[in-house]
């Protein structure tokens, strides 16, 4: 069944939970060795059992009480609940739910929201995947494997915040993770203020076991397939586990989703008027401008040599006037070649190969002495992509230019290269590898009532990312050739060149393209050597009420990381897809002391105390943090916990925010929300533009901890009267003071066209008719606005961005979990469980000076998980389904488009306002596996059994188009069936 639950029976008044434990991702668990998924399945048939022989048993279970420490405590204990909610998930159970890595499980959980998409553009952290609990954003979640913490990711989010990477955890390994989802900086320092992951591997096992797993995803693509083998070995006074693990993930692109791999599957509410005349215009793959900004047309059938890359154009656009569209007014651009399927070489989900091996042990001296070492080596191959080289007139190269072929000016070119003409994809491959290693000693003293653990570790990551380089310069001299001189033209004196023809309006060979094409590097590294010594008793001293517990942790460590890009830079020659060159790297010490006392008040109300200091030596602000915390635990009757938490929390300013250096990118595709609103849009897409911009962004050496507050109170309850049913609801808040919020270049340009005209675009082009995030006139207002430089004719020419220490956000909301089990004499045991989280607001504001906004409109409101097992015989079967609630669609509060492609404004006696929502997002599987004896299994696993992908919103209009606020997902239904044998 699972790997949770005691290796002896826990108090009477939380035995039926135990039971459904399982199963439950809501269940609120202690933390057994191993060898407690044997010991778990026996209890199966106590439900036949006389009174009498259960009473018997309880009596002698409760003798024998197991206490070990629970995330969320420093303390041992042998209540399944405590004081604040602990979600506990079984290795077994990530299989049964059809999940193949964490990320996929965590994802799942009714307490994350979505995080960055990892191959969306410009992203910095492709092969990884991150954590976004309690939508407070990667940053502000910990990570533990095995109780410790572990690198951060080498490469940043949005190319400045750092995150841990639940991408490459092997789920071959994992005997459980508990996840604390509320703030416990008290405990576990700097990152705890949404919560803590803790992962916890195979400690124990006994003879060796190989797994093999093969599938896909029926639609196509996603192929996957996995090979594990774990094994354990023992004798009188030592254990050793080991495991290895083989699995490959091939990527999913645009290419593998028909409806996914164009810019024209944008949902028709985004056709303006000129595209529902002509249809919508996709960006170009081969073109040149004349000195009139019209396009000289190709020779005839070129665009056709390229296959479906390409195809032929006319571009037309029509008059409006007011809101009626003048078909006798069109003006025609000229033929150009199109890319009817941009998006077809562009990643949805990158692909994965990984290695990975880990061994631990130990060995036990007596008197209470044990010594223990784990060593762990994940290495992960993953492959993503986001557009192949192209050629166009960017800053450094020539433009406005005569050539001699056509004996026209150029103003601006492009030149798609195709997989074709590279011999490849040109995909990028992050070579990713992470050590793990710990050796401490454990023993007792004072005889046996207090335990104390020594523990050194040391953990590195590495990324190596191979990527196909742009050399513009290089591609610009085989398409032009050199300049011929000058000439003068309007009395214009301009550059001259010559167009090789045969070279730009025809497929060139892979030869041709390595004589300018380029391959480059990026390496970045991350550490952290840590210490720690726990000391722990539940204990300390006896009172009327019962023992005090006690406990406390010195923890020192020092952590680092190094962004080492190219160092052939960002030049005209030389630069990676994303035009960013980002370098950096600095060191950081940090000495913690922490304690927590557990005070029994009466005899069933019992009172936590925890507090915590971390003095911090780096670059930034950042000095001491001192947080505390405080819980309470009554029980006024057996099978009722009534509970209660309070605490203060902090984060510690990024590594990559301090250390990072000021780093510039040249922006060519993005939206210009000002100039949008300027020329009465009513959407703003992301386009590609004949003109560059300088992106800026720069660290933040002077910031200083976020800080903030955390509290939770609710009940678990076991309904009295029907065995095996128990209920648990909480309500929790948390707030952040000081946030440190990363402004980013599409965030100034949003509320650079709000401060200015009162009106804007969101990220995803959608107009925002009453722009409130900022008052007018404020100082926010008046940086943002100093912070995007124009030249004359209004074009962008640079952009500001960095992080500010000033923000609030304030989220609140309600979690809740049904449990039942049901054991009958004929038709089998079942387990059932519901989980399910209500997001009730999400506030925020940037500045003081802002008005506190609820943005939970942003986020999806609701999110719940339920799963129901059947065990009977040789057979077992989970049922498994999730509910992510619907989100706002895009365009929602603003106006309709008429039929003629025009949208009014806000206002107007036209305007009929459109307030769509994407649905919920549904999701079944299910897993059905037979024993054939007691060695060999076999299992069938179906995830989104009825085939469910994304739909396309009706204003959706950009990459990707489907919404992924609510889950959504392109890959449909995979199949895949398990081979478990037990070799000895």
């Amino acid at each position: 069944m699972s790997n949770i639950g005691f290796r002896r029976s826990v108090l009477a008044s939380a035995l039926a939970l135990v039971f459904f434990a399982p199963l439950s991702v809501a269940a609120q668990t202690a933390t057994p060795p191993d060898d407690s998924q044997q010991n778990a399945q026996q209890p199966a048939s106590a439900g036949n059992a006389p009174a009498t022989q259960q009473d018997a048993a309880k009596k002698k279970d409760t003798t024998t009480l197991q206490k070990v420490v629970v995330t969320g405590s420093l303390i041992p204990r042998v209540e399944v609940e405590g004081a604040t909610p602990v979600i506990t998930i079984s290795g077994a159970q990530i299989k049964q739910e059809g999940f193949t890595t964490v990320y996929e499980l965590m994802n799942s959980i009714t307490q994350t929201g979505v995080a960055e998409t990892p191959p969306s553009w410009g992203s910095s952290s492709v092969n990884a995947r991150q954590l976004n609990l309690r939508n407070l954003g990667s940053g502000r979640s910990l990570l533990l494997v095995n109780g410790h913490r572990i690198s951060d990711y080498p490469q940043s989010a949005h190319a400045s915040t750092n995150f841990q990477n639940y991408n490459n955890i092997p789920t071959g390994m994992i005997d459980r993770i508990e996840i604390l989802a509320t703030g416990a900086s008290s405990l576990y320092g700097s990152d705890a203020v949404a919560g803590v992951v803790n992962v916890i591997l195979k400690k124990e096992y006994q003879g060796d076991d190989i797994q093999m797993t093969l599938g896909g995803a029926t639609r196509g693509g996603r192929d996957y397939g996995d090979f594990n083998f774990i094994g354990g070995k023992s004798g009188d006074n030592w254990h050793v586990v080991y495991n290895l693990e083989r699995s490959h993930r091939s990527g999913l692109f645009g290419r593998d989703r028909p409806y996914s791999d164009s810019e024209a599957d944008a949902g028709y509410g985004a056709y303006d008027q000129n595209a529902r005349l002509f249809g919508w215009r996709t960006y170009d793959g081969l073109s040149l401008y004349n000195a009139d900004g019209n396009f000289i047309a190709p020779p005839a059938g070129a665009c056709n040599q390229f296959g479906s890359n390409f195809a032929l154009r006319d571009s037309k656009t029509v008059a409006t006037n007011g809101h009626t569209v003048d078909p006798t007014n069109v003006t025609d651009q000229g033929l150009y070649c199109t890319q009817p399927a941009l998006f077809s070489n562009w990643v949805l989900t990158p692909g994965s190969d990984n290695k990975d091996a880990y061994v631990a042990g130990d060995y036990d001296f007596g008197n209470g002495l044990q010594a223990y070492g784990s060593i762990g080596l994940w290495d992960t191959l993953g492959t993503s992509n986001t557009e192949l080289p192209f050629l166009y007139a960017m800053g450094g190269l020539p433009n406005n230019f005569y050539d001699q072929t056509s004996g026209q000016v150029i103003s601006n070119y492009f030149r798609q290269l195709t997989p074709k003409e590279l011999g490849s994809y040109g995909n990028t491959h992050d070579k990713e590898q992470n050590w793990d290693i710990h050796a401490g000693l454990r023993g007792t003293f004072l005889d046996g009532r207090f335990n104390w653990d020594f523990n050194l570790g040391t953990n590195k990551y590495i990324v190596h990312e191979r990527y196909t380089g742009l050399n513009e310069q290089g591609m610009f001299d085989f398409f032009f050739g050199p300049q011929l001189g000058t000439t003068s033209v309007g009395g214009n004196t301009l550059p001259v060149y010559a167009l090789n023809s045969a070279r730009f309006w025809n497929p060139i060979t892979p030869a041709q393209y390595q004589s300018f094409g380029v391959v480059g590097e990026n390496t970045a590294v991350s550490w952290m050597d840590q210490a720690s010594l726990n000391v722990n008793t539940d204990e300390l001293f006896k009172t009327w009420a019962g023992s005090v517990g006690f406990a406390t942790v010195l923890e020192a460590v020092h952590q680092g990381f190094k962004l080492s890009p190219d160092p052939r830079g960002n030049t005209t020659t030389f630069g990676d897809p994303f035009q960013d060159y980002i370098t950096g790297g600095g060191t950081r010490n940090r000495v913690s002391l922490g304690s927590e006392l557990r005070i029994p008040l009466l005899s069933n109300l019992t009172w936590t105390l925890s507090g915590r200091l971390d003095k911090y030596r780096d670059a930034s602000a950042a000095d001491v943090a001192r947080t505390w915390g405080s819980s309470l635990e009554y029980r006024p009757y057996e099978g009722l916990l009534l509970r209660g938490s309070y605490g203060t929390n902090f984060h510690a300013p990024d590594m990559q925010y301090i250390y990072k250096n000021p780093s510039v990118s040249q922006v060519g595709i993005y939206a210009d929300p000002y100039q949008c609103v300027v020329a009465g849009a009513t959407n703003c897409p992301q386009v590609q533009h004949n003109t560059y911009f300088s992106s800026y962004l720069s660290g933040g050496p002077s910031l200083n901890n976020e800080t903030g507050k955390s509290w939770t109170y609710g009940f678990v309850w076991q309904i009295p009267g029907v065995d095996g049913l128990s209920l648990s609801a909480d309500y929790w808040r948390i707030g952040i003071n000081k946030g440190i919020k990363d402004v980013s270049e599409g965030d100034v340009l949003t509320d650079e066209a709000g401060c200015r005209t009162g009106h804007s675009f969101d990220s995803n082009g959608t107009y925002i008719a009453n722009y409130i995030a900022h008052p007018p006139g404020s100082a926010y207002c008046q940086a943002v606005i100093a912070s995007v430089k124009r030249d004359a004719s209004g074009n962008i020419t640079a952009v500001y961005s960095g992080a500010i220490n000033e923000s609030q956000l304030t989220v609140t909301g309600i979690d809740a979990s049904l449990a039942y089990r049901l054991r009958t004499a004929n038709w089998g045991n079942f387990n059932l469980s519901i989980d399910y989280t209500d997001n009730l607001s999400y506030k925020e504001r940037t500045l003081a000076s802002d008005p506190l906004l609820n943005t939970r409109y942003q986020h999806a409101a609701s999110k719940v998980r339920g799963t129901i097992n059947w065990r009977r015989g040789a057979w077992d079967a989970t049922l498994y389904g999730d509910r992510t609630g619907r989100v706002r669609a895009p365009n929602f509060g603003s106006c309709n488009a008429l039929p003629n492609g025009i949208r009014p404004n806000v206002g107007d006696p036209d305007c009929t306002m459109y307030f769509g929502h994407d649905p919920a997002w549904i999701t079944w599987s299910t897993n059905i596996g037979y024993h054939f004896d007691d060695r060999m299994k076999v299992s069938l696993n179906v995830s989104n059994i009825f085939d469910n992908v994304g739909k396309i919103p009706y204003y959706a209009g950009g990459f990707e188009f489907i919404s992924t606020l609510n889950n959504a997902s392109y890959v449909g239904r995979e199949v895949s069936v398990t081979f478990d044998y037990e070799l000895d």
